[in-house]
């Protein structure tokens, strides 16, 4: 049962995880921009001085990019 057990938890977690890799997540490409955004229209976005770009959250982490402290509650 145990067994049983630890292969359902590894599948289901690696079902979360490719989800996760692959959620949409929006950047601002200017040069002070260091966050990622679960909402595009986020109040952090609307200062943005470059171009929002539309990627991966897992592109955003490969940046170093943070969640927004406003809306990746």
């Amino acid at each position: 049962m145990k067994h049983l057990l630890c292969i359902l938890l590894f599948v289901v977690s690696s079902v979360v995880a490719e989800y996760n890799s692959q959620q949409k997540v929006y950047i601002c490409t200017g040069s002070k921009a260091y966050a990622y955004h679960i909402n595009k229209k986020c109040s952090g976005l609307s200062r943005c001085s470059g171009d929002i770009k539309q990627i991966t959250l897992s592109e955003a982490e490969a940046q170093h990019r943070k969640p927004c402290k406003k809306c990746s509650k």
